[in-house]
């Protein structure tokens, strides 16, 4: 990305590429002839704005199901659910984004759901995707009771008698999800489009998903039929690598639109459900609980990763505790001593918690920090509590990161978290007033959310600058937050330019 200094005042755009950036009238000598001509009036323009870590896919489904993220007792999330028994388009009642961390009770239980939902399976995910609160119908068909035994990589908490509470854990998750009828293909192809328009309303015109089959399938089928309104950086979960393996498909298959990308390998869970993996026990406040959940142990993830490797694939590894990083870091560290993948951009999703003597690993080694800064919103008051501010010093390490030499990538794990990148701009910048060591100025979050998922996807030739023949890619903001970072709080993107085409103006 070009410096913060390197202001231009006008784009010429010819079909799908930047033409020619300058003064007015230069550009209007260049184009010789007739032009639409939009005058932004004061309004900043960017390179277009690249959401690096998504789940776009359940994003836009979220729009269908119980969106109980803006619940903040456990009344008013019951509420909501009978709403949606009311609303449900099939057998199952579907959604998620509770925060136990904001109720009163704390966890809640499997009777609770029963209470309204009768014979009805029931299945919503916490608001970090890491826990799942199902009632007693969903668990029966899963085949979880009393003599279920946890799963490797998850748990099932308990009541006292032994029966299961309602509420599964990492990979306990699964075994409920897997009774789950995948959507239909029209269903997630109405759903696509919905949040594609959502998407550039608010400035994106592209987004880093991690997603399996039916998201895959149905980006596939809108890039057919033209209808795809921003580009998409698909990740591939690691279930999926014989499948993507058996069709022929590898990293970098694909064109400008819609491209594969990395194997995604989850480490460890999330800071919100306390399973993240860490090096030392969780803290809160004078107890000292367990320390999270390791998916994977390490000679298991060495394996696997060694093996994504070895089919061409770049890494993309779910990390959130230092525990997690530092397995993920020294795996990487082996795999670079045995293998020859200089080509390979590997990352770490999330990096939340990392050790301070890690952090210049993943300069070393060229492993991409790909973070979501959006998630101090709520993390904060969370990082103080469970982490401790001695090693809370260094959750969300990005300014560190930085000076260390890494190249930052931004984004918003949506849809646990809003998918408005001016969000994770404001809070890479302000950081709930904590740590602010690690703040960013506001040129590095908005590299952190253009150069940055660029750089990511091996795309730099085409992208990431405004420039002379980059594809034209462009988001546009009033009024100028770079001038002044207060502003961020009021902006809003008032244009969205793709390949050349405006695909959104207000």
């Amino acid at each position: 990305m070009e410096s913060p200094g390197n202001v231009h005042e006008a784009v010429l755009i010819q079909e799908d590429r930047i033409k020619a950036v300058g003064s007015y009238g230069d550009l209007c000598r260049q184009a010789k002839g007739d032009v639409d001509m939009w005058d932004l009036k004061g309004a900043a323009v960017f390179p277009g704005l690249i959401d690096g870590h998504t789940h776009f896919l359940q994003f836009s489904l979220r729009e269908t199901q119980v969106d109980l993220s803006d619940c903040y007792t456990l009344d008013s999330a019951l509420e909501k659910i009978k709403e949606g028994l009311k609303n449900r388009t099939g057998k199952w009642l579907l959604g998620g984004g509770w925060d136990k961390n904001q109720w009163k009770e704390g966890w809640p239980d499997r009777q609770q759901l029963d209470s309204i939902t009768a014979d009805v399976p029931a299945a919503l995910s916490s608001k970090d995707g890491h826990s799942l609160w199902a009632n007693s119908k969903a668990l029966e068909l899963a085949g979880i009771d009393a003599s279920c035994s946890d799963p490797p990589g998850g748990k099932i908490e308990r009541e006292d008698n032994g029966n299961p509470s309602g509420i599964l854990k990492e990979k306990a998750c699964e075994l409920v999800f897997n009774k789950v009828p995948p959507p239909a293909i029209d269903e997630c192809l109405e759903a696509l489009k919905q949040g594609m328009r959502k998407a550039v309303s608010y400035g994106l015109t592209g987004v880093h998903s991690f997603e399996g089959k039916s998201s895959l399938r149905g980006l596939c089928d809108l890039h057919k039929q033209g209808q795809l309104l921003i580009r998409f950086f698909c990740g591939i979960p690691e279930d999926s690598l014989k499948f993507v393996q058996e069709i022929g498909l590898t990293s970098g298959f694909g064109d400008s639109f819609l491209r594969i990308g990395p194997i995604k390998i989850f480490l460890d869970g999330a800071l919100g459900s306390q399973t993240a993996a860490m090096l030392e026990p969780y803290y809160q406040q004078l107890n000292e609980l367990e320390k999270g959940i390791l998916i994977k142990d390490p000679g298991e993830f060495y394996s696997l990763a060694g093996s994504v490797v070895d089919a061409g694939f770049p890494l993309a590894i779910h990390a959130i505790g230092d525990g997690a990083n530092r397995i993920a870091l020294n795996g990487l560290a082996k795999i670079k001593e045995q293998t020859k993948t200089e080509n390979l951009r590997h990352r770490i999703e999330h990096a939340q918690l990392v050790a301070p003597d890690d952090i210049k690993s993943f300069a070393i080694l060229n492993v991409i920090p790909s973070m979501q800064t959006v998630h101090l919103k709520v993390d904060q008051e969370l990082i103080d509590n469970y982490w401790g501010e001695e090693r809370g010093r260094y959750a969300f390490a990005c300014k560190s990161m930085i000076e260390e030499g890494s190249e930052l990538v931004l984004g918003s794990d949506a849809p646990i978290e809003t998918i408005d990148p001016l969000q994770g701009i404001k809070y890479a910048v302000f950081r709930m007033g904590k740590n602010m060591q690690e703040a960013l100025t506001v040129y590095e979050a908005v590299r952190g959310y253009t150069w940055g998922p660029v750089y990511a996807a091996g795309e730099e030739t085409g992208k990431g600058t405004i420039a002379p023949g980059k594809l034209a890619d462009l988001s546009i903001f009033f009024p100028d937050f770079m001038a002044s970072p207060n502003l961020i709080d009021e902006a809003k993107a008032i244009g969205t330019i793709v390949n050349g085409k405006i695909v959104f103006r207000c």
